[in-house]
């Protein structure tokens, strides 16, 4: 049986900048990696924004060329579907490891509706279902996006930029409702509607009809909308089903400690698919976005070539639709009381979240760089007036 001393499960930008910083660390061991995909990893991003809307190729997504994965001696398994992890014998697809990443990263969540596997439905997760997604934008005049988070609303833009009828479906109230801001809804609502896009909220999909293929959504209220193209971005769940029985420790995700170690030795997890311990709130916590994979996969690397390194940090996300650059610092999921200054009609903005009286999180545009970093200072800290007048 061949044996690896580093074996990473998942190909994305995690994967990749835990390979580079290992090296850099002075890491020497063999390297294989091991993702169900047939690509180099590459970045997601540009899946629901420029690649979407054809701006950039395929080779631009990479996070590093093949070369990079010669140059550092990665032996690459792709289109390797891994099944199981046996951590008591150290092996995974029949390679034995020394240490273990995984980096699975997530999953779309998909609708229970009839219908929902009519062609011309979609998930967005990777390339592939972004390239389907622009060829079957090519073929028809509508779409409707189910789903008001990040996918949603960034998916929502690029068809509408591609030329087509676009319509917004949104359960919640409120549009980006994980932002728990109506400030930042009720502008996102104007500018949709002025760019012609239709919002629906407070409805959900019933079913999706269409014989050979997806031409209408049936929705609760019974309201019937026209649809050559559905793109469903309801979120995803982290990608651990091949772990059960693994006597690795899940919750939501993988649970690790600062360093990124499970409860198993030699098997480390980062990305989206771990459920982290952030040293500054004193919790868990699990990110599904790019900075947090970005981050997470260069730290781990550290560690995994027995150098000092662990997540210590500000999270940080963005997403950008329309020309508008939302960014969040801190963790906005807890919260008891928030504050909001400016105005994001006029570009600049801040909503400032607090839990036990400190500042927990930001949500924010329009700020210079030298303002982002002293709301990043902020956060943990006690709130007061005074503090915040430095943006």
């Amino acid at each position: 049986m061949q044996r690896f001393d580093l074996i990473i499960v998942g190909g994305g930008l995690t994967a990749a900048r835990a390979i580079g910083a290992y090296r850099d660390a002075g890491g020497d061991g063999r390297i294989a990696l091991l993702s169900r995909e047939t690509r180099l990893p590459y970045h997601r991003p540009p899946l629901s924004k420029r690649y979407l809307r054809g701006e950039t190729d395929a080779e631009s997504t990479l996070v590093e060329p093949e070369e990079f994965y010669v140059r550092n001696g990665v032996e690459l398994l792709l289109g390797t579907d891994v099944t199981s992890v046996d951590a008591r014998g150290q092996t995974v697809s029949g390679y034995r490891y020394g240490q273990l990443l995984i980096a699975t990263g997530s999953l779309p969540r998909k609708l229970g509706a009839p219908g929902a596997d009519l062609p011309g439905v979609f998930t967005l997760r990777s390339l592939d279902d972004a390239t389907a997604i622009r060829e079957a934008a090519a073929q028809t005049r509508d779409a409707v996006v189910v789903g008001s988070g990040f996918i949603g609303m960034e998916v929502a833009a690029s068809l509408t930029e591609l030329g087509l009828d676009v319509s917004l479906l949104s359960r919640d109230s409120d549009l980006f409702a994980q932002l728990r801001s109506p400030e930042i809804s009720e502008h996102l609502v104007s500018v949709y509607r002025d760019r012609g896009v239709e919002i629906i909220r407070g409805d959900e999909v019933h079913a999706f009809r269409g014989r050979s293929r997806l031409d209408t959504i049936e929705l609760h209220t019974g309201r019937e909308l026209g649809a050559g193209l559905a793109v469903v971005g309801i979120g995803v769940q982290p990608a651990t089903s091949f772990l059960a029985g693994s006597a690795i420790a899940l919750d939501d995700g993988i649970l690790v400690n600062e360093r990124f170690r499970t409860n198993v030795p030699n098997v480390y997890a980062a990305g989206d698919v771990a459920r982290f311990y952030d040293p500054l709130f004193g919790r868990r916590r699990r990110i599904e976005h790019w900075s947090n994979a970005d981050y997470q996969g260069a730290e781990v690397g550290k560690v995994l070539a027995g150098a000092d390194g662990g997540y210590d940090s500000v999270s940080t996300f963005f997403t950008e639709s329309f020309g508008l650059t939302l960014k969040v610092f801190g963790d906005i999921s807890h919260h008891d009381d928030r504050f909001a200054r400016g105005s994001f009609e006029d570009g600049d903005a801040v909503v400032l979240y607090l839990e036990r009286e400190r500042l927990a999180g930001t949500l924010h545009t329009g700020q210079s760089e030298e303002a982002e970093t002293a709301l990043k200072g902020l956060i943990g800290k006690p709130f007061s007036a005074e503090s915040f007048a430095v943006t």
